[in-house]
């Protein structure tokens, strides 16, 4: 059986000031390559999410002559304004996939926009997100 080893880094003062992109070019254009893919998806999720509806779907309940009907209208804000818009039952489907697409990416969104803040901080340039 092989010994296992430990290793112990010391750590330098003058090398703490060093960036990541002034130690080694070729991990630092990795490093930009994929703050650019990251800048490029950020955008193209963003442009995506600006088309899918916004807002949460509430289910509605109306008596009319002893007899209840259920209709759907989604809620969103514009500016302070609360909209509430009728959804027809033959386009629920549709928009219960889009409202799920919108969340999931803007959950995406969120993970890309920390990636790119986090990437800036390695390479030390301080370029903003998107």
């Amino acid at each position: 059986m092989t010994p296992h080893y430990l290793a112990i880094f010391h750590h330098n003062r003058h090398n703490d000031s060093m960036k990541v992109a002034e130690k080694d070019k070729v991990i630092s254009g990795m490093l930009l390559d994929e703050l650019k893919r990251c800048q490029e998806m950020l955008r193209d999720l963003e442009k995506s999410v600006s088309v899918l509806p916004r807002g949460a779907l509430n289910k509605r309940k109306k008596r009319y002559k002893d007899k209840v009907y259920n209709y759907y209208c989604l809620k969103y804000r514009e500016g302070k304004k609360v909209i509430s818009k009728h959804i027809p039952s033959n386009e629920l489907e549709g928009i219960v996939k889009q409202l799920e697409l919108r969340k999931k990416y803007e959950k995406e969104i969120g993970y890309y926009k920390k990636r790119i803040v986090y990437l800036n901080k390695i390479l030390g340039s301080g370029k903003k997100a998107g």
